[in-house]
């Protein structure tokens, strides 16, 4: 499906191979991006694939064409529940009507706006001595409990966990509930009967902690959207508080734990790599560029996100009517060469480095700048405190994720100093 002369073409023009299965499998314990994007990438940007569930969709793999898409949300929207049974990867949709991923443009950016100060860098910054400290208590304890210790579940979970905590107002102490909900928010295989279940018990979960917010008025974020809600519909209504709030309470967490983890088992696999990250731990805008890069390599998912075509769209030359189905694969995009000049290699110094890791658009990562912020603490503190830290085991031996999960990594990480 190349058109490489520029040449305007439909998409059912095009002549193309068989579809292929999406998502791609990876390499047994491997965190490698599967040769089939790449390959996509140079030759067919704009491919069909065949999906697990609702037939056929339309697979991105440039970052000019995902970047665009993403920006589009007038053109190339979310997929609503009145769109049917779309083409997707999981058994049933997981968008609920009145989240943040169903509601127009325009009032998606003015729900957004009324908890932005809370995600600024600004923010962020303010709450890096705490993370700081908190990833010190937490490598005190691995020291106290003894090696062999688990990085994923001794620290890199544990970290945005109490941000999330901290940022909501809500009980460090319910972490173990938090997770379950984000196994849920994350599983392929929950079926809608069972997505309403957890739903009804998130909603009875927070139910009381909304009404001491009424009571008692505080700064966190579930104490703004409590405020703006009292304002009424307009400005917020009930199902998008709850939406809003679960959503980050759920997922809050799930993404920087995995990126660091899985950042961590690649970069244990790379002594030179881990050495110049060493070197970088003193200063703080050297680490922050070589997160960048890390981001940018750090694969969290086999999969892409959905958007359905709603006015036509040019993408690589090819006209793509409405009704049709996109993924975009951030992944790919990070690793395209028109944008990432020898994109395999890892320099940690690269500039420009405009990664697709947090999405672009209306619904680009909400807490990114606190994504930032706790991988580079996480990772400073970690070589500043046992700079000889490496895998206890063969890589090979790692214990890996279920196939269930939109995530994919280690489910554990065994280490020693």
């Amino acid at each position: 499906m190349s058109n490489e002369q520029g040449v305007n073409i439909q998409v059912q023009d095009v002549q193309q191979e068989a579809p292929l299965h999406f998502p791609f499998p990876l390499a047994d314990h491997s965190l490698e991006l599967p040769k089939e994007y790449t390959e996509l990438q140079a030759k067919c940007p704009v491919a069909r694939v065949k999906m697990p569930y609702g037939g056929e969709a339309l697979l991105l793999t440039r970052h000019a064409d995902v970047t665009k898409t993403a920006n589009d949300a007038r053109r190339c929207g979310n997929i609503l529940g009145s769109d049917g049974d779309v083409p997707r990867q999981e058994v049933a949709s997981r968008t609920r009507e009145g989240s943040l991923f169903t509601v127009t443009p325009e009032r998606h950016n003015q729900i957004r706006r009324l908890v932005t100060q809370a995600f600024t860098v600004k923010h962020a910054n303010e709450m890096r001595p705490g993370v700081v400290a908190l990833t010190n208590r937490l490598i005190d304890e691995m020291e106290l409990k003894g090696q062999p210790a688990d990085l994923y579940e001794d620290y890199a979970i544990k970290t945005p966990m109490a941000v999330i905590c901290e940022l909501l107002g809500i009980p460090y102490e319910d972490e173990q509930l938090f997770r379950e909900w984000g196994r849920d928010l994350l599983s392929r295989t929950a079926t809608r009967e069972e997505q309403q279940e957890r739903w009804e018990k998130m909603v009875q979960y927070i139910t009381p902690l909304i009404e001491k917010e009424r009571a008692n008025p505080s700064n966190s974020v579930l104490g703004m959207l409590v405020k703006n809600r009292e304002q009424g519909d307009d400005v917020l209504t009930e199902q998008e508080m709850l939406s809003f709030a679960l959503g980050l309470v759920a997922a809050g967490f799930e993404t920087t734990s995995t990126s660091f983890t899985n950042s961590a088992f690649v970069l244990f696999q790379s002594p030179d790599l881990l050495e110049q990250l060493k070197a970088r731990v003193d200063d703080e805008d050297a680490m922050a560029s070589a997160i960048e890069e890390i981001l940018r390599i750090t694969l969290l998912g086999a999969g892409g996100r959905p958007r359905i075509v709603r006015e036509e769209v040019e993408l690589s030359g090819i006209r793509v009517p409405p009704g049709e189905v996109l993924m975009l694969s951030f992944f790919a995009g990070n690793k395209d060469p028109e944008v990432f000049p020898d994109p395999n290699v890892v320099n940690f110094d690269r500039t420009p480095n405009p990664i697709l890791s947090f999405g672009r658009g209306i619904h680009a990562c909400l807490g990114q700048q606190l994504a930032r912020m706790e991988m580079q603490v996480l990772w400073t503190t970690l070589l500043k405190r046992l700079p000889n830290v490496r895998l206890a085991v063969a890589p090979s031996e790692v214990p890996w994720r279920s196939n269930d999960s939109a995530t994919i990594g280690p489910a554990h990480l065994p280490v020693v100093w």
